[in-house]
């Protein structure tokens, strides 16, 4: 029964994992890319690579978590909240600053995924209970 409540949890580190790990490569070594594509305007790498480095971190932790998911609440909990702050932020740029310049749609598809994502930690740790707290 244990095992089918972490299914669920196992699931969501594994797309959350695929998310942060795609997404920090890109960050960390093609930055100047991932502007581009946003339609946004040009900016020194060096400002942006950095998140790579912490979503690869926090990518390679949920894989971390994924092989052993006793007691690691506080982290499933941090990635959670982590999620939901990222989504609600790309939402209120798509709604309220997004001008035409930018592609949108770079912006609206990983908050949707995102939130998502969020709402499957948000189940995971009231299934999971058991085995990360």
């Amino acid at each position: 029964m244990a095992e089918k409540k972490n299914q669920l949890l196992k699931i969501t580190l594994v797309l959350y994992s695929i998310i942060t790990l795609v997404y920090g490569v890109n960050y960390l070594f093609f930055p100047e890319f991932q502007i581009k594509i946003t339609g946004g305007e040009p900016i020194l790498a060096g400002w942006i690579r950095w998140f790579g480095g912490v979503l690869l971190a926090l990518g390679f932790g949920s894989i971390m978590i994924l092989r052993n998911p006793v007691k690691q609440g506080i982290f499933v909990t941090s990635l959670c909240i982590g999620s939901i702050l990222v989504s609600l932020t790309l939402f209120y740029e798509v709604i309220f600053i997004m001008d035409s310049s930018f592609n949108m749609l770079s912006t609206l598809i990983p908050a949707i995924v995102l939130t998502i994502t969020s709402i499957l930690f948000l189940l995971s740790l009231r299934q999971s209970k058991e085995i990360l707290w």
